[in-house]
């Protein structure tokens, strides 16, 4: 729903005659309202359920697409603006609610067995990769037959037919899914980390961490801020791709939509293939015997610098054969595609008390990236009047952000770094 702006705002520009600052700024209006809701929703996640404030958060998304045409001809480009970022808004607490989620599903590495915590944080980002690769052709074909405004609207009713199908098939967690097995149930059981009662103590330890839902020292943890920090360089980058690509094939590689169709979805395409073979790259690593921080920083570290190599000389190539930037933005895109096995699986190994609230914390942070970023993108152009400064400061930021990664990253829970020595002594799974 959300990925639906970058193709359609061609046609809208093409209607409302946008300038490059209005387009920027309208790419970032959903992660103006999806800043504001990350903390909230993981808190909303507790407090509900995880899977009801996934219904719901779906459901807004949904009335958004529906409402957008409506609003647009009554108040102009502000109503358009205010939309995305009431989308934005209801859309904020998926990423920690679907941590929160995974926690209640993931084991921990059992014998002889894979991490699943990667590869359950690769399928989220696998169907964000689908969603991304479906709406283009999607968007682009309903638009050039019946207009924009039926787009969305078909795209929302959609998303509402997929709702009644969350809501049916999804469980909150295994005990309430009516179609697993004994076997797996008894499985994840004995497999999932549960959490325990709070004694006085750990009430008195929760107490201790105040507004920020978690205490201050774990907040400042450098560990915490590794993942954080390429959170940030990850949506900057990632995001780049998806909402200034439509712009780029069209003003700069004079690609009408239509022709360009096939461009936009190849670095989606290839995204999702390495997400696809994620699992698989993960069990030849884990086999050669690294150990599961390394794992984490390989995956990082190769997937950020090795896009920002395959960004850096697509302007300069501008003036070849169309198929050579998309060849390079489709490998780019393919190396973002590491990253759920890297410091998105990270979130699950960080903490084991905290999952929402850290969650919702890394995700606000990353929205940073995703709404500075049109911004930034926007008056990059304006000032510089070229593609090569963009795509400079996108390889930067995501090199900057490996080396941070490899530097302080940890798969420690960081609550147990916390414990007093007392504490750490009396604890066997500790020592």
């Amino acid at each position: 729903m959300r990925n639906a702006l970058s193709p359609l705002l061609v046609f809208m520009a093409a209607e409302l005659d946008l300038t490059t600052s209005q387009k920027g700024n309208l790419l970032s209006a959903i992660a103006a309202g999806y800043f504001f809701t990350q903390v909230p929703g993981g808190v909303l996640a507790d407090w509900l359920g995880a899977k009801n404030v996934m219904t719901a958060a779906l459901t807004l998304s949904a009335l958004c697409c529906l409402l957008l045409p409506v609003v647009v001809d009554s108040l102009g480009l502000s109503g358009l603006w205010g939309v995305m970022a009431v989308m934005g808004a209801v859309q904020g607490p998926l990423f920690p609610t679907s941590t929160v989620y995974l926690s209640k599903w993931m084991p921990k590495a059992a014998p002889g067995g894979s991490d699943e915590k990667a590869w359950g944080t690769g399928m989220l980002d696998i169907g964000t990769s689908l969603g991304a690769l479906l709406v283009i052709p999607a968007a682009n074909s309903l638009a050039g037959t019946f207009g924009w405004r039926l787009a969305y609207q078909s795209i929302g009713a959609a998303s509402l037919g997929f709702v009644g199908i969350w809501q049916v098939m999804a469980a909150e967690e295994p005990g309430r899914c009516f179609y697993i097995s004994k076997t797996e149930l008894a499985f994840l059981e004995a497999n999932v980390p549960k959490q325990k009662p709070k004694s006085k103590d750990q009430q008195q330890d929760q107490d201790g961490s105040g507004l920020l839902g978690m205490p201050l020292a774990l907040a400042l943890h450098q560990g915490l801020w590794a993942v954080f920090f390429a959170h940030i360089a990850f949506n900057y980058g990632a995001y780049y791709l998806t909402n200034w690509s439509p712009t780029y094939y069209s003003e700069v590689l004079n690609l009408t939509p239509a022709q360009a169709k096939y461009h936009l979805m190849l670095p989606h395409v290839t995204n999702l293939i390495c997400k696809s073979v994620n699992p698989l790259l993960v069990r030849v690593v884990e086999r050669n015997g690294v150990s599961l921080l390394s794992m984490r920083r390989l995956f990082t570290v190769s997937g950020f610098v090795l896009a920002a190599a395959c960004l850096l000389p697509v302007y300069r190539l501008r003036n070849h054969d169309p198929w050579i930037s998309t060849i390079l933005c489709s490998m780019a895109n393919a190396c973002f595609g590491l990253a759920p096995c890297g410091f998105k699986a990270n979130y699950l190994d960080i903490t084991e008390k905290y999952v929402g609230v850290i969650s919702g914390y890394g995700n606000t942070l990353g929205t940073v990236g995703s709404w500075v970023g049109p911004q930034l993108v926007a008056f990059l152009l304006h000032r510089f009047q070229s593609w090569d400064v963009v795509l400079l400061s996108v390889a930067l930021v995501n090199v900057g952000a490996a080396l941070n990664y490899v530097r302080c990253s940890t798969v420690t829970p960081l609550e147990r770094s916390l414990q007093t020595p007392t504490k750490k002594a009396a604890d066997p799974k500790t020592n």
